[in-house]
């Protein structure tokens, strides 16, 4: 029986590892997409095709006109998050010859710099906001006690 147990773990774990491997695909493509156009060697015809395809990634995004409109909760979005990693996936078509996983390991680099140095923010102001509560209930008590 617990080999059955171990087997369902091992594939919600397996299910969630592929999920933010996803996540991290969707969010590190903006950046690599940055990180090619800046790339001198990258033929300039290529960094037209990729402006061209992001401008309408963008402008499907603020457009009030979708497949299914955004006031709908979530059904709304979820158009959103299909066509935009869709619109990703034509950009990197259109752009042939690039060598991409160089630019995509560096840009999941950069995302987990990035990530690292939110969370530690989060981290330090969280603690000095404790900090400053405490020294303020401190301050409160001594006055109330003389």
């Amino acid at each position: 029986m617990n080999s059955g147990l171990a087997g369902i773990e091992r594939g919600l774990y397996n299910t969630l590892m592929k999920v933010l491997s996803r996540i991290t695909d969707w969010v590190t493509t903006p950046y690599t997409i940055y990180l090619l156009l800046k790339d001198p060697e990258i033929p300039r015809s290529d960094k037209i095709r990729a402006v061209i395809g992001l401008v309408v990634i963008f402008a499907y995004i603020i457009s009030p006109i979708d497949a299914v409109p955004d006031v709908i909760p979530l059904s709304g979005w979820l158009d959103d998050l299909i066509v935009v990693p869709l619109g990703f996936a034509l950009v990197r078509l259109l752009t042939p010859g690039i060598n991409i996983e160089e630019k995509k390991s560096r840009a999941k680099k950069g995302i987990k710099r990035l990530l690292f140095w939110a969370i530690f923010s989060l981290v330090v102001m969280a603690l000095l906001i404790l900090a400053w509560l405490g020294l303020l209930i401190y301050i409160i008590v001594k006055l109330i006690t003389g």
